[in-house]
């Protein structure tokens, strides 16, 4: 049980839900984040491969729901739709229904963090496994029982694992190397990434890479009823949670920190470190946004924009921070 509710350090077993480590298959496995049900998103975990010569995850596909594996350690060699390519740290792969791909660590300690959508992984896969195995030996592994299962969970089914093909890492679109987005805005003491749109989740939500200079802060000041995940993957940041109407939780996050705020809470965070930071939940229509603010801001080169103004256009596109700016 982590002592912080909205801070996970993620090499600290302490702060997961649920870790293992199976020698057999050389996989540390730990799940960070349960999923949002209702919305059925954000489930976070991990899967680290102690060496390079661990079990792959074999060639398949699912008939519903999301998978976004994103790279912190190591190197591995990835195949989707039949074309190979390598994804190393910060890199994200975001695979939608009916996309074969397949994951092969080929450095000690490969780490792959998953996040899911649409799919629950962990309670409605991993923990029935378990269960399955550990108390009626036999029924979890019968070809019966698994294509029942497989169906239940989305699981499309094992596919041949396709001949060797590597290919530039632009021809793979479900690929975003690491420091490229989809569509990029530059805006002084923050450069915003899109890494996947919502057209590509449900219109649920958008994730960004957020690079920001020291200074830099934004508020949620208000009572939304909005999950949000910051996963920091370099610098630092501070955070501060509301509570209760009198008391705040005041905490840093560095390098491999998630920051998990649960609805109608009031928070704010502010950059002690110039810091590249992952928005794994963005409900706003933040991309429309970004084109409104370069096209306002186009139109009227010698003007600044009032914050009323800011604020209002914020929510015509439902992003509900209460303020954003820059010290010093």
């Amino acid at each position: 049980m982590r002592e912080n509710p909205y801070l996970i350090r993620m090499d600290i077993e302490e702060d997961c839900n649920y870790s293992t480590y199976n020698a057999t298959s050389g996989i540390y496995y730990r799940q960070f984040n349960w999923p949002v049900l209702g919305a059925m998103k954000d489930e976070f975990d991990c899967m680290q491969f102690d060496n390079g010569e661990a079990k792959p995850v074999g060639y398949h596909e699912h008939s519903f729901g999301t998978e976004t594996f994103m790279i912190s350690q190591g190197k591995f060699l990835c195949y989707c739709m039949g074309d190979g390519f390598y994804m190393e740290p910060g890199d994200l792969l975001h695979i939608q229904p009916w996309m074969g791909h397949s994951f092969t660590p080929i450095e000690p300690n490969s780490r792959l963090n998953i996040m899911f959508m649409g799919i629950n992984q962990f309670k409605g896969i991993t923990a029935n496994r378990q269960r399955l195995t550990k108390n009626f030996p036999g029924v979890y592994e019968s070809e019966e029982f698994q294509k029942m299962f497989g169906s239940w969970n989305g699981n499309a089914g094992a596919r041949t694992f396709p001949a060797e093909n590597i290919v530039e890492p632009e021809k793979v679109s479900q690929l975003r190397k690491d420091g490229v987005g989809i569509r990029e805005h530059d805006f002084g003491c923050i450069k915003l990434l899109l890494k996947i749109a919502k057209y590509e989740t449900m219109g649920e939500k958008e994730v960004w890479d957020l690079y920001m200079k020291k200074g830099f802060f934004c508020d949620w000041d208000n009572f939304v009823p909005e999950y949000r995940m910051f996963w920091v993957m370099g610098g630092k940041i501070h955070c501060s949670v509301k509570t209760s109407a009198t008391e705040t939780c005041e905490f840093d996050a560095v390098a491999d920190n998630t920051v998990v705020v649960p609805p109608y809470t009031p928070f704010r965070f502010e950059v002690v470190e110039d810091a590249h930071v992952r928005d794994l939940d963005c409900p706003a229509r933040l991309q429309d946004l970004c084109e409104e603010l370069e096209a306002w801001k186009a139109n009227n080169a010698d003007a600044q924009m009032g914050k009323e103004e800011m604020i209002k256009l914020f929510r015509s596109f439902d992003f509900s921070a209460t303020d954003v700016g820059c010290k010093g």
